[in-house]
């Protein structure tokens, strides 16, 4: 059962998180040739790129990080029941209730962010270059009950996305830029929007 949830809620988040991350590209495309010359100069492009190259890439690792914490694609998180009675600031939570985390007011705040409407992944790099992890950065949810496939979807996203980038450079379709302004369903979604994808030579 675990494994069958895994692929199920991991196939919707994995595959709306790389539509947002196409969009945030079409609209920076500096970011996208940023990550592009990263990705030429620590792997080229005669081999598909590993787990192993991540530590090496870490202006990619920080465009991922940063369309997760943009995107916000779960930004509710999941709803979880209090397991006894909980004291919480003046508040009593008795058990039972149910508490729906909001990832969002964490993602989007301008106090932790400064601009936390632009895409900017140079908030997730230091200045030597190396990935910043902020205890503020949470779109997989926190605590005991933080997100079980984590580790596969960050994973997926890595590999997914560094081959694209790769191979193909994305660009809008007679400058019809995509939205910014997603949708709400069982996952904050990007607006359709299509663009081309340029095979790289």
């Amino acid at each position: 059962m675990v494994i069958r949830d895994l692929f199920v809620a991991g196939t919707e988040t994995t595959s709306t998180t790389i539509r947002w991350i196409l969009v945030y590209l079409l609209s920076n495309p500096d970011v996208q040739e940023k990550c592009f010359q990263e990705i030429k100069e620590h792997i080229g492009q005669s081999r598909r790129p590993t787990m192993k190259d991540k530590t090496n890439l870490p202006y990619v690792e920080a465009t991922i990080m940063e369309a997760l914490r943009l995107s916000d694609i779960v930004p509710t998180a999941l709803p979880h029941a209090v397991p006894h009675d909980v004291q919480f600031r003046g508040y009593t939570f008795p058990k039972g209730v149910q508490v729906i985390v909001m990832l969002d007011s964490v993602l989007q705040d301008p106090d932790v962010w400064g601009d936390p409407e632009s895409f900017r992944p140079d908030r997730f790099l230091d200045d030597s270059g190396k990935i910043i992890k902020k205890e503020e950065f949470i779109p997989f949810s926190l605590g005991r009950r933080v997100c079980l496939g984590e580790s596969m979807a960050r994973m997926e996203l890595f590999l997914f996305l560094t081959t694209m980038i790769q191979r193909f450079k994305f660009v809008p379709v007679d400058g019809q830029m995509p939205s910014l302004d997603g949708l709400i369903g069982i996952t904050h979604y990007p607006r359709p929007f299509v663009m081309k994808a340029i095979q790289r030579i």
